[in-house]
Order: C-alpha cells, then sequence, then structure tokens
C-alpha cells in the first residue's frame, strides 16, 4: 500500500507542473472515443456508469486474458489462482451477477452461472467496455453487478493488411497470434487466431511445515498448473451502403488447464493431476439498418458450450442455444427516438446429472427504450424489459436514467447523472435441475442498483483530462447459495445482500513538444458489500463479503516520444475474507507492472513492434485466492509485425 501512495502522489506532483498553452472548446474533444466505440451502448443507458479501457493499456495487454486486462486498469476485485481460472466480483456482487458479451450473447454458462474470464483472449477484440451497477433492463438476466462487452470494430478494409504476433515469457509463457484483413471497401473479411500456453513451474515460499527438519516456510515449485489454449474468431462483413450492413461472426475457443493445486497437495502430493478442457462455438450474425429516421435490426445467432472433467466424457455438461432477436429504433424528433424489440432463445442442455425429461427451456425478453434531450442541458432513458422463462416467473426490470450538463465553458464541462434500475438473475442449470439438489421453486435473485455520478472535464490545447465520481447502493434479495444437507448439497434462496459504495476514477492526457506525450490516471474504489439477513447460521452477517476488498485501486503512468513508449501501472487490493468463520483472510497486497514498447517503421507497408514487460516488478508474495501460490516477478517479450 505505501508504494501505491507514493505512486500516486508522484503522478499528482508531476502533474501540478506541466503547463497548459493553447485554450480549446472541452465539448467538443473529450473522450470522443467512448462515442465511437459505445455511443450505442450509452444512448438509452443515461445515468449508467461504463468505462471503455485507453488504448495504449489495450495494446500492452494483446498477450493476456481478460482479469489481466481489467485487474490492472480498473479497480475491480477477481478471485484468481495462477491455474487458469479467475471469477469477477463488481460491486460487490457475485461471479453470476455480471454478464460477459459478445454481440447479443451473454457468453457465460448456462450450467454454472458465471464465466472463467482467465479464458477469454483479449488479443481476439478491438475494445472492451464494462458497465458498473445493473444492467439487467438492457442485457437480460445476470447483470445485477455489472456488464462486460467484448467489442469488434468495422474497419471496411480496403486491400489487404496483416499482423502475425509473437510473445514469450517466464515459465514456458508462450503466445503465437495472426491476424488478416481483406476488403474492397464493402465487403470485409477479417480472421484472428491465436494459440496460447503456460507451463507456470514457478518458484514460491509454502508456508507449510516439513516434519523431518521441522522447517516452516519451504521454497517450492508449482506442479501440474499448465495451460493451453487456442481460439479462432472470424468475421465477414458486407456493407451495402454507408448505413446498411450485414455482419456474421464466429468465435470458436477451445481452453486446456491443469487445475491447480493449493499449497499443501502441491508440496505433499506434487503427482496429483486434475484436467479440465472446455470447447465454445459463438455465433453471432445480423442485417443491420441504421438510415434515419427509421432504423432497425434482424440478428440471430448459435451458441454450443461443452466441459470434460479429467477426460471424462461420459459425463456430459454441454448446452445449446439458439437466438434470435430483432428491434426497431425511431428518431421521430431531432431530440428523442424511441427503441422496441424482442429476443427468443431456445436452450438445449445436456448433462449427465439433469432429468431426462428435461429436453429445452424457452426464453423471451421483450424491451422498449426511450430517450429525450431537453434544452441540450438534460437528456433522459427509460427502460422497460419483461421475461418469459418455461415454467418460471420473471420480475419486469425498469430503469431510470438522467445526465444533467451542469456547466460548459471554454475550458470545461461539468455534468451530473443519477440512475435507478431494476435487475435479475435467472437460477442457473444446475441451481434448479441437477439431481440430487436442484430446485426448480427457486426464486429468482432480484436487485436494486442506486447510483449517483458527476464528471468533470478539463480540455486545452495541450491538455485534457477527466475526474469521475460516483456513489451507488445495491441491494439483492433471494441470493442462491448451495447448502450442506447432510447426503447431499442443495441450491436455496438463503440471503439478502447490501453493497455501498464510493469511486474515484481521473485520467489526464497530455501532448507536449517535440513528439512527447503523458497520460496518467489513478482509480479508487470504496466498497463496503454485507449480508444483511440470512436463513443460514453464520458468523459473517453484517460483515464484509468474501473476496471483496473494502478497498481497491489502480494507478498508472505511460510516457512516448515518436515510437517509443513507457507505462508503468499499479493496482492495490485490500484484506479479503475467504470464507464464514473469519480464520482464513487474505492479507492487502500491491502489484507493481513495468512495459516498454517500441514501433520501427520499416516502409510504408511494413512495421514492426517490440514490447517488453516485467509483471510483479517488486517480487511481491500475495495470495488472490486462499491457499494457491501466485507467481513472483515475471517477464515477457513480444514481436508483431503489422503488413499493409
Amino acid at each position: 500500500m505505501r508504494r501505491f501512495v507514493v505512486f500516486g502522489i508522484l503522478l499528482l506532483a508531476w502533474a501540478q507542473n506541466v503547463s497548459a498553452q493553447e485554450l480549446f472548446t472541452v465539448f467538443d474533444t473529450v473522450h470522443v472515443d467512448e462515442v465511437v466505440s459505445y455511443g450505442k451502448l450509452r444512448k438509452y443507458q443515461s445515468g449508467a456508469k461504463i468505462e471503455s479501457i485507453g488504448a495504449s493499456q489495450f495494446s500492452l495487454a494483446q498477450d493476456g486474458n481478460l482479469e489481466q486486462l481489467l485487474s490492472r486498469t480498473l479497480p475491480v476485485p477477481f478471485k484468481t489462482n495462477a491455474g487458469g481460472l479467475a471469477t469477477i466480483r463488481i460491486r460487490g456482487s457475485a461471479p453470476d451477477h455480471t454478464s460477459l458479451n459478445f454481440g447479443g450473447i451473454n457468453i457465460n454458462s448456462l450450467t454454472l452461472g458465471h464465466s472463467n474470464v482467465s479464458n477469454v483472449p483479449v488479443y481476439l477484440f478491438d475494445n472492451v467496455g464494462v458497465q458498473f451497477g445493473s444492467a439487467s433492463s438492457v442485457n437480460g438476466s445476470g447483470s445485477i453487478g455489472g456488464a462486460i462487452h467484448l467489442g469488434l470494430q468495422n474497419n471496411w478494409t480496403k486491400g489487404v493488411k496483416a499482423e502475425a504476433r509473437i510473445a514469450n515469457g517466464s515459465f514456458g509463457e508462450q503466445l503465437y497470434g495472426t491476424k488478416i484483413f481483406l476488403g474492397n471497401g464493402k465487403f470485409e473479411s477479417v480472421t484472428r487466431a491465436y494459440y496460447y500456453s503456460k507451463t507456470n513451474n514457478f518458484p514460491f515460499l509454502n508456508p507449510q511445515k516439513d516434519f523431518e527438519t521441522q522447517q516452516i516456510g519451504i521454497r517450492d515449485t508449482q506442479q501440474n498448473a499448465a495451460i493451453e489454449n487456442r481460439g479462432l474468431l472470424q468475421e465477414f462483413n458486407y456493407r451495402f451502403a454507408t448505413n446498411e450492413y450485414f455482419i456474421f461472426n464466429v468465435w470458436i475457443e477451445n481452453d486446456w488447464h491443469q487445475v491447480q493445486q493449493n499449497m499443501a497437495v502441491n508440496y505433499f502430493n506434487p503427482q496429483l493431476q486434475e484436467v479440465y478442457d472446455d470447447e465454445h462455438i459463438r455465433i453471432w450474425t445480423g442485417y443491420k439498418n441504421r438510415k434515419k429516421p427509421f432504423k432497425y435490426e434482424i440478428n440471430g445467432g448459435y451458441v454450443f458450450d461443452n466441459a470434460v472433467s479429467n477426460k471424462n466424457t461420459s459425463d456430459t455438461i454441454s448446452t445449446q442455444r439458439i437466438i434470435g432477436e430483432a428491434f426497431v429504433e425511431h428518431d421521430f424528433l431531432p431530440n428523442a427516438s424511441y427503441k422496441a424489440g424482442a429476443k427468443a432463445t431456445r436452450i438445449y442442455p445436456t448433462v449427465y446429472a439433469y432429468s431426462e425429461t428435461l429436453e429445452h427451456e424457452t426464453r423471451v425478453d421483450l424491451y422498449a427504450s426511450y430517450y429525450h434531450r431537453f434544452f441540450n442541458k438534460l437528456t433522459a432513458t427509460l427502460n422497460l424489459r419483461q421475461g418469459f422463462v418455461t415454467d418460471f416467473e420473471v420480475p419486469f426490470t425498469p430503469s431510470l436514467g438522467v445526465n444533467y450538463l451542469a456547466l460548459s465553458k471554454e475550458k470545461y464541462v461539468l455534468k451530473f447523472s443519477g440512475n435507478i434500475a431494476r435487475s435479475y438473475r435467472v437460477p442457473t442449470f444446475n441451481d434448479r435441475f441437477w439431481v440430487p439438489g436442484g430446485n426448480p421453486d427457486l426464486n429468482p435473485e432480484k436487485g436494486m442498483n442506486y447510483e449517483i455520478g458527476s464528471k468533470w472535464s478539463y480540455c486545452t490545447g495541450n491538455k485534457s483530462g477527466n475526474v469521475k465520481l460516483n456513489a451507488f447502493l445495491m441491494k439483492v434479495d433471494d441470493w442462491i447459495l448451495w447448502k450442506n444437507g447432510g447426503s447431499f448439497w442443495y441450491a436455496e434462496n438463503v440471503q439478502k445482500v447490501e453493497s455501498k459504495g464510493l469511486e474515484l476514477m481521473t485520467d489526464w492526457n497530455y501532448n507536449m513538444v517535440k513528439g512527447w506525450a503523458v497520460n496518467w490516471g489513478l482509480n479508487l474504489t470504496y466498497t463496503v458489500a454485507e449480508r444483511v439477513e440470512s436463513l443460514n447460521e453464520t458468523n459473517a452477517l453484517n460483515r464484509q463479503m468474501e473476496y471483496v476488498p473494502k478497498t481497491s485501486a489502480t494507478a498508472f503512468f505511460s510516457a512516448s516520444y515518436k515510437d517509443l513508449a513507457l507505462v508503468v501501472d499499479q493496482s492495490y487490493s485490500g484484506e479479503q475474507f475467504t470464507d464464514e468463520e473469519n480464520k482464513n483472510i487474505l492479507d492487502a497486497y500491491s502489484l507493481t507492472n513495468l512495459a516498454v514498447s517500441y514501433n520501427w517503421k520499416l516502409n510504408t507497408q511494413h512495421r514492426i513492434k517490440i514490447n517488453a514487460m516485467v509483471n510483479n516488478l517488486f517480487d511481491e508474495d500475495y495470495q488472490a485466492s486462499w491457499g494457491y501460490a501466485m507467481p513472483g516477478i515475471s517477464y515477457r517479450l513480444g514481436l508483431t509485425y503489422h503488413f499493409k
């Protein structure tokens, strides 16, 4: 924590010494990238907090996964280990409470309810957006704590351009990737493929006791925690006119890893191996007509998910989904519009522990959104959504949000926002249908989210920045847990949870003389998430929830001169409970990372980018999941060749 505070103070002190020069109108220049990437997402969600990852940070994370990207750039807590497993907990919610969206597909497992975000490769995507707080009125079931959007950008390539990437790092880490763009301005084919592997045989200090020598604290090496992932994302896009086009995206992914054993097992039984294999096919396609005043889309999708544990293919755990969605949007006034649509999903589960009478489930969502801008000062949005699920009652989920432009001056803008939203989650297939223990009579988890925020943006000719402050209150009722029933575990609506907190985010950009540019940012989150009611006897009532630190923070600093760039980032995670017994508590920890890159332009058609990264620069000894070792300092060297 001390290093983190010092880092933040140095950033603030440095910023005060950078002088401003030419004046410019901030209203026209601040955060254009957000409008381009997430304009459609933001339009009907006034007051919602939606953050996009900066281009420089996103570029440096191309060799890693989604957990590594978000934990370094946003103060979002993860429960993670070094062996390929990570789950997210936005604003104190459960992993099941954050939807992970690819096009119109929530890729979360229908059996487990969440995604392993360490299996989402950053290399396949163009941008990532994170929504904090309820998004069920827009995304449907599961978006109680937030939503993550994996973005693809239509380039409408003319000719051919391509890249090849190779990266190697500590503990057997390797990444090989390629991207190929072909097009004539109307038709475009984009192929992205990658292969990633890691032996993961890192050294660590094992706190176990050697009963022969009586020594406590033994130098050990992680065994049987290897990772091997591969994926292909293919896009076919055709543009009929400027605002009329067709897209077809298919994402094929295979993720294999050895399940990391805890430190005790790693020392006393180092030969133990468990393997887990995931296979996914995700297809999203659609016709989009964005011509004014009437706009409409017709989309469809297919998803196949299959999981195999320890090569046991007889214990099948797979699901298939067929999805259809259509909506119309009408700009009936220069300052007002509405959108109305429907989405239908047919799900076919094939799980060895389900009843054979369960053949399929149908889900239908009807939704409507309204946007209105008043006097160029105030925007208001209203979202209404009603879901229908086979033999299950789904709550009505409205949301109401506002943005207010309080001040607009030559150099700065001040905005205020507010949002009230209802949310829900349909229990997973395992929660309802696993035999024994599943309960078809479970209630849906229901949430209410209240949020207010402010954003101060500043801009001159060579300096721009933002300071954002948000306060939130989230209440989740009928939270589902699996309880020990003696002979078997069973699912039940057990507890009510309240989460409240403050979030501060700031970022600053300086374009200086002679090719110099500097960017820095600081993000702080204070979250109090507690179970306030529980049907279980628990020692953790009115106490912080497990794996949710009260305080978390990230900071970054980047400086570039022409084609050379340097980035330093740091993350801090506060103390964390790991169970309801107040026994196993994770210590706070801070991680620092350093990256350097050089862009070597051979000529107008050929370019080579070289990047080097040091992770956990100060070799911090820490745990992010109780009892599981994490690597110390590590290195990665990457080379990317670009052709166009």
